[in-house]
């Protein structure tokens, strides 16, 4: 299966201008949906939205009508390297608590 091609102005949209105001239709909770282009292979029948959170998580959601199960992905843009010194280990915990 041919992936979704995440190109840089995909990870990195104009957050001001790119996004349009949405409400999800049962429980009323308020998000933003990318509204440029996503860039995939034209065999990919798949639908694919960018949505940014309240809380400023990016997520890319894909719809899958022919799936018979669901996923989730995720990745973290950060590590060790960005832990606070005050905190040591801080990141192997994330690690931890994200993936359970």
């Amino acid at each position: 299966m041919e992936q979704l091609h995440i190109t840089d102005e995909t990870l990195h949209p104009d957050w001001e201008t790119a996004f349009a105001d949405c409400k999800t239709t049962t429980s009323g909770l308020s998000y933003e949906e990318y509204t440029g282009t996503l860039d995939q292979p034209p065999t990919d029948q798949r639908e694919h939205k960018l949505i940014r959170l309240p809380n400023n998580l990016v997520a890319i959601c894909t719809s899958d009508p022919n799936a018979i199960m669901a996923a989730a992905r995720i990745s973290v843009g950060v590590g060790k390297f960005a832990e606070p010194a005050a905190v040591p280990e801080l990141a192997h915990l994330l690690e931890h608590v994200i993936t359970m």
